[in-house]
C-alpha cells in the first residue's frame, strides 16, 4: 500500500547538523565533542537550596502538573524576567503586557515570525547565521533573504550601508542574532543605529534573539528594544536554556509590544497551550537569585578566556586565521583555508558540499577524533569556517585544544 503524499516543501530541509554531529560523538566515546552547544556549567549552584526545598517535593510535582499554565505564563516569573531587564540593562518591561513565557527559544522566535508576517511574506537575516532561523522560516511558509555582513568592524553598519537597497521585496522583519550563534559577534551601538535605519526605511519589525545576553565579554551586550528608533518595533527572544545552563528545562520567553504579545498569545494557546509549570518554577528560582546575576558575569569571563587560549592555540602557522574574533556567546568560528589548502596539497578528500570547512570538519572527525561543525550550514559566505564550542566540559575543552595544538 502506497503511503499518503508528505509536504514536498519540507521534505527538502536538510537535518540539524550540529545534533547529527554531535549524535556520531556520543556513539564514540573516544571523540572530543566540540560540536553541540549544551553548556557544562549550570544551573547556578546558589540556586539549588531553593529548588530543593520548595520545587523537589510531592506536592510541588502534584500542583504542578494537574493543571495548564495560562497562556502568557507563571505571573510571578514574568515579573522577575522584567526585574531582571531593570537591573542589566536599565530597561523598563511590562510583566502583563510585554512578556509571554515560551516553550524555550524556539517556540519564541516562531511565534516571532507568525505574528509578524504573513505566508509568502519576505524575512531578512544575514550571514552568518544560526542555521535554525532560515529552516524555521521554510517551514512556516514564509520567505528567507539573507546578506551576507562584511568581515570585522561594526559589520550592520557597512552592510546597511552599502546593501540596504538590495532586498528585492520588502520584509515584514530582520532577525539578527547578538551575541551570535556561530561567530561571537556582539553588534555595537553603531550597527544598532544603522539596524534602526533599516526598520525605518522597509517599516520592518526588528526580532532580537539574545539568548546569550549575560555572555558578552568584548563589547557589551545591547538589547534592541533600548535603541533610539526600536522601541516599539523590536521583538526580544530570550531564553533560560543558554545563560542558566539548562537546556533541558525548555523556558524562553518573547518581550514585545502589547500588540505582538496580544497575538502571540493567541497562537501559543492554538499551537502549543501552557508551558510546564514545574520547569517554570525552577527558571523562577533561577532569575530571582542575585547571586546568580555574578555567577553568569563569572561564566561570561571563563568563556572569555577559553576564546583567548583557542586564538593562542590555533594560530597561523597551524592553519588557522580569525577574521571574527570572538565577542560573546559559547562558540569560536575560526577561518581554516590555510588548514585545508594543506590537507588538499596532501591529497585529503573533500566531502561533496560544504567547502573547505566540511573537508576540515571531516579530517578533525576522523583523522583526530573532534567534533566541530562545517560553516557552510550557517550561511554560502562560511565556508571557510568550522564551529566549535566553548562551553564544554574541562576536561573535553583540554582534550580539544590538545588536539589542535597538535595539528
Amino acid at each position: 500500500m502506497l503511503c499518503p503524499p508528505l509536504s514536498e516543501d519540507l521534505l527538502t530541509l536538510d537535518g540539524y547538523a550540529t545534533k547529527a554531529m554531535a549524535a556520531k560523538a556520543r556513539a564514540n566515546p573516544d571523540i572530543v565533542n566540540l560540536a553541540f552547544g549544551e553548556p557544562d556549567f549550570g544551573p547556578p549552584p546558589t540556586s539549588r537550596a531553593e529548588i530543593e526545598a520548595h520545587d523537589l517535593t510531592w506536592d510541588a510535582f502534584l500542583s504542578s502538573s494537574k493543571s495548564y499554565e495560562q497562556n502568557r505564563g507563571m505571573p510571578s516569573l514574568r515579573v522577575a524576567i522584567a526585574d531582571y531587564y531593570r537591573r542589566r540593562y536599565g530597561l523598563r518591561v511590562d510583566p502583563d503586557r510585554e512578556l509571554l513565557i515560551t516553550h524555550g527559544g524556539v517556540e519564541a522566535i516562531a511565534l516571532a515570525f507568525l505574528a509578524t508576517s504573513s505566508p509568502g511574506d519576505t524575512i531578512a537575516l544575514t550571514d552568518p547565521t544560526y542555521m535554525l532561523y532560515q529552516r524555521a522560516i521554510r517551514t512556516l511558509g514564509r520567505v528567507p533573504f539573507c546578506l551576507t555582513r562584511p568581515v570585522g568592524g561594526n559589520e550592520y553598519d557597512r552592510l546597511f550601508g552599502e546593501a540596504a537597497a538590495v532586498v528585492p521585496k520588502r520584509p515584514r522583519a530582520l532577525m539578527i542574532n547578538s551575541p551570535e550563534n556561530p561567530s561571537g559577534y556582539v553588534a555595537s551601538l553603531d550597527d544598532f543605529s544603522a539596524i534602526a535605519r533599516f526598520a525605518d526605511q522597509h517599516n520592518a519589525w526588528i526580532i532580537h534573539d539574545e539568548v546569550y545576553d549575560s555572555m558578552a565579554f568584548a563589547r557589551p551586550h545591547l538589547p534592541a528594544r533600548k535603541v533610539a528608533g526600536l522601541e516599539n518595533r523590536s521583538i526580544l527572544i530570550n531564553s533560560f536554556s543558554k545563560k542558566y545552563g539548562v537546556p533541558g528545562l525548555r523556558i524562553g520567553w518573547l518581550c514585545a509590544p502589547p500588540e505582538v504579545i496580544d497575538l502571540a498569545a493567541k497562537l501559543h494557546d492554538y499551537l502549543y497551550l501552557g508551558v510546564n509549570i514545574l520547569s517554570e518554577r525552577f527558571a523562577l528560582r533561577m532569575i530571582s537569585d542575585l547571586q546568580a546575576d555574578a555567577w553568569m558575569d563569572s561564566t561570561a569571563e571563563s568563556l572569555a578566556a577559553r576564546a583567548l587560549r583557542l586564538q593562542q592555540v590555533m594560530t597561523a602557522e597551524k592553519g588557522f586565521a580569525w577574521p571574527r574574533p570572538p565577542q560573546g556567546g559559547m562558540f569560536a568560528f575560526p577561518d581554516i583555508s590555510s588548514l585545508a589548502a594543506r590537507l588538499k596539497a596532501n591529497d585529503y578528500q573533500a566531502p561533496d558540499v560544504g567547502g573547505n570547512g566540511a573537508l576540515v570538519a571531516q579530517f578533525l572527525m576522523d583523522e583526530r577524533l573532534l567534533a566541530t561543525i562545517p560553516g557552510h550550514v550557517y550561511g554560502p559566505s562560511c565556508q571557510n569556517a568550522v564551529r566549535m564550542i566553548l562551553c564544554s566540559g574541562d576536561t573535553a575543552f583540554e582534550r580539544g585544544t590538545t588536539i589542535l595544538n597538535q595539528l
